[in-house]
């Protein structure tokens, strides 16, 4: 097993967990564990130590916080953004041929405008996990895992603190132009920073 096929959450946790049915082909949902790992989990950890959690995995040698860290935190986030990503192809078939929509003699397939108000449900709270996870490592990861305060390895990809996106870009400017006011946490609201 090499270290970029660890997976945090399985097909069975994924079904059991939330309500996708236990006949999806599980071979349809590997990818978007991969998918909800690498660009949601590895965002907030940072590069080391998503990887020294991947390590730990692998030769199961994971503390009692890493391990609380995965069952009470990351696994739920990951399941919930795998739902979200694999979404509009469940209901879409990729061929060498063409692109399907499977039909079934019990049910219709949903359309778009259902397929969107669903993935944005699912994305809500995949989002919501995120913000607790994020939250948990603010208060905690720096005292706890020493992997996570890591940040001057070149290829370490920077730990993001933000885990809601509303859509609307405003890019930061200098002091000189005017203060711009933090968005990183809607609770705190008087968070002013001048160098962002």
């Amino acid at each position: 097993m090499t270290n970029d096929r660890v997976k945090f959450i399985s097909t069975t946790f994924l079904k059991e967990y939330s309500p996708l049915s236990k006949n999806i082909d599980d071979d349809l949902l590997i990818p978007f564990i991969y998918r909800s790992q690498d660009i949601n989990l590895q965002t907030i950890l940072g590069s080391d130590f998503f990887d020294r959690l991947k390590e730990g995995v692998i030769n199961n040698d994971l503390n009692s916080d890493e391990e609380n860290l995965i069952r009470n935190y990351i696994q739920n986030m990951v399941a919930e953004w795998t739902i979200y990503y694999s979404l509009p192809t469940l209901n879409f078939k990729l061929t060498n041929k063409s692109v399907t929509q499977d039909r079934s003699e019990f049910g219709d397939p949903s359309g778009l405008d259902e397929i969107k108000y669903l993935r944005q449900n699912v994305r809500d709270m995949a989002e919501f996990y995120s913000k607790r996870l994020v939250k948990y490592l603010v208060d905690y990861g720096t005292q706890l895992f020493p992997e996570y305060r890591q940040t001057n390895s070149k290829e370490n990809l920077n730990r993001n603190s933000k885990s809601y996106f509303n859509g609307i870009y405003i890019p930061k400017r200098g002091p000189q132009d005017f203060v711009s006011r933090s968005y990183n946490d809607p609770t705190e609201g008087d968070d002013y920073c001048y160098d962002c």
